[in-house]
């Protein structure tokens, strides 16, 4: 099975402890680009006219892109498993709906949303697969998915090399800059692992998207992706 698995309540605790300092330890351990990828990630979503789901919304820093880039959105259904996450996102309450779910099992109706965003939160899946059943099933015809996602290069160098970001040096910034609480970063290295290769990714998206493009960023170790639904 792709997606955490056993380990999918560990790493939702983890997830629930960072949400004082989830800014800013993202910018810390992206080197500052996380806020220009969500928008590269926002601009591919294209120009959706209706309802967004931002998936794995957390704090509300994607939807607050998804908003800026994308004019034309009516409301952004803010999906999330954590509520402290969901209470830290600074939002225009008029045109953003907050719901308490998991990916695999969507409480929106089929067919019911016009776009989906994902910023670094489809690693979190419990079930990969699963999940990914799920945004297609909630999705328009001809909806459309933006992914933003650390990638797992299918190079062997670039692998080694992105892994040992993810397992020292990233935890390392984050203590340097953050002080204890940055160790948390080490929780990010274990949802790596579990990641399929960037290849075995794409193929498995090809298995419910058509017109799958990919960009890779960062060693390959950043993924933007952007489908229509199959």
């Amino acid at each position: 099975m792709l997606g955490l698995g056993k380990d999918w309540w560990r790493v939702i605790r983890a997830l629930d402890k960072l949400s004082c300092f989830y800014d800013e330890l993202n910018s810390v351990i992206s080197l500052g680009r996380d806020k220009e990828l969500r928008k590269v990630a926002a601009r591919n979503l294209g120009n959706v006219n209706g309802i967004v789901l931002d998936a794995g919304a957390g704090n509300g820093a994607m939807t607050k892109a998804v908003l800026a880039e994308n004019p034309n959105v009516n409301l952004v259904v803010m999906l999330d498993f954590l509520p402290e996450m969901l209470k830290k996102a600074d939002v225009e309450r008029s045109v953003c709906e907050k719901v308490i779910g998991v990916f695999e099992a969507i409480p929106l109706r089929n067919g019911s949303v016009d776009g989906v965003v994902m910023a670094f939160s489809l690693r979190d899946a419990y079930d990969m697969k699963v999940a990914l059943q799920n945004i297609k099933r909630v999705m328009k015809d001809c909806g459309r998915l933006a992914i933003l996602e650390l990638g797992k290069p299918d190079h062997a160098l670039k692998r080694f090399l992105v892994a040992l970001y993810w397992r020292f040096i990233a935890p390392m910034l984050a203590f340097i800059k953050l002080g204890r609480k940055g160790l948390l970063a080490y929780e990010i290295y274990p949802t790596y692992t579990k990641m399929p290769k960037n290849s075995e990714l794409v193929g498995l998206m090809k298995t419910f998207f058509e017109n799958v493009r990919v960009k890779k960023k960062m060693l390959d170790g950043v993924l933007l992706i952007s489908t229509s639904h199959s």
